[in-house]
């Protein structure tokens, strides 16, 4: 059996739109789709001899989308939510690249966002994008990187300072080292697949407490993996090696928003960093991350219960309403 070009994964919800399955079934090329849905869905058969659909033991990103991850079997992998919406010719794309930046690990997609509901921006057009990506212009970490990227250079993707030491000043003015043209996430980027599993071996691990015992979270495979990957292969005589690119406009992505009920929030990711930790002690740069995310814990708590009293209150007030009338 040969093995595809591209491996693109994505953990799946209930309820999620025919129209962004049908999208999703017209992106061309040797490619694989591996949805993989929660415990309590039966997914539907297709014809389409691409998609693999899988049911994880558990429920949630984390869960749903390594179930997937692990069983990518293409030459790059790319994972993004059901949610949004593909260029149907990114494999294309992302074959030029490769070939045209033979070094790099990463391939990062440009993106658009757009409001809840604006389906017909959605499902519009898609640009035609470049043939020679050789010929567009570098902006590098000295440069005015966001301008000129804006402008419609590629975006220089060095690799996370991981050798930055513990600062201190992190406990009482918070971290500094994650401003920059580095990621540290995973999500919405094609991968060498050689490396993310390899680097998928070295985090699994993490997950396991003691004996039998693991700890599976909810979510923040994002950064766990993203950064995982980044450790694994970090060459200490290369601190600022350049891993990849970012690709300017034409999108290559949409993201629709979520719905007002469910409007994003930060999440607190101070259990992928522990993770990381005990994988790889060595980087400072891991370290301030869990000071910055201790630091920020009372306010995320904070604000997590003024949102979940601001839902509360006006149904008391509805209700007490009602009782007087």
């Amino acid at each position: 059996m040969s093995v595809p070009f591209l491996s693109i994964v994505v953990p799946m919800r209930e309820g999620f739109s025919a129209q962004w399955l049908q999208a999703l079934l017209q992106v061309q090329g040797d490619v694989e789709f591996i949805l993989v849905h929660p415990p309590s869905v039966r997914p539907e058969s297709s014809n389409d001899n691409r998609l693999l659909q899988l049911v994880s033991p558990f429920m949630g990103e984390i869960a749903q989308r390594l179930n997937g991850l692990l069983n990518a079997s293409g030459r790059y992998v790319l994972t993004f939510n059901c949610d949004e919406f593909i260029h149907p010719e990114v494999p294309a794309l992302a074959k030029r690249y490769f070939e045209q930046f033979p070094d790099s690990w990463v391939m990062r997609l440009s993106k658009e966002e757009f409001p809840y509901g604006d389906t017909a921006a959605l499902s519009a057009p898609w640009e035609a994008l470049p043939e020679d990506l050789t010929a567009l212009p570098i902006c590098r970490k000295a440069d005015n990187n966001l301008g000129l990227y804006e402008a419609g250079h590629m975006l220089e993707i060095p690799i996370a300072p991981l050798h930055h030491k513990f600062d201190w000043s992190c406990c009482w003015q918070g971290r500094r080292d994650h401003k920059g043209p580095h990621t540290e996430n995973f999500d919405k980027k094609v991968w060498v697949n050689e490396k993310v599993q390899a680097a998928l071996q070295e985090v699994l691990p993490g997950l396991v407490l003691f004996g039998p015992v693991k700890y599976l979270p909810f979510w923040c495979l994002d950064r766990l993996l993203g950064l995982g990957l980044q450790a694994k292969f970090y060459d200490v005589a290369q601190p600022e090696q350049v891993i990849g690119y970012k690709l300017p406009q034409p999108a290559l992505l949409r993201v629709e928003d979520n719905p007002p009920e469910f409007r994003r929030r930060g999440r607190f990711y101070l259990f992928a960093e522990i993770i990381l930790l005990r994988r790889f002690p060595q980087y400072g740069y891991i370290r301030n991350l869990i000071v910055h995310q201790i630091r920020e814990f009372p306010v995320r708590a904070i604000s997590s219960v003024g949102r979940k009293l601001a839902v509360k209150l006006p149904g008391k007030s509805a209700r007490a309403n009602q009782a007087n009338a």
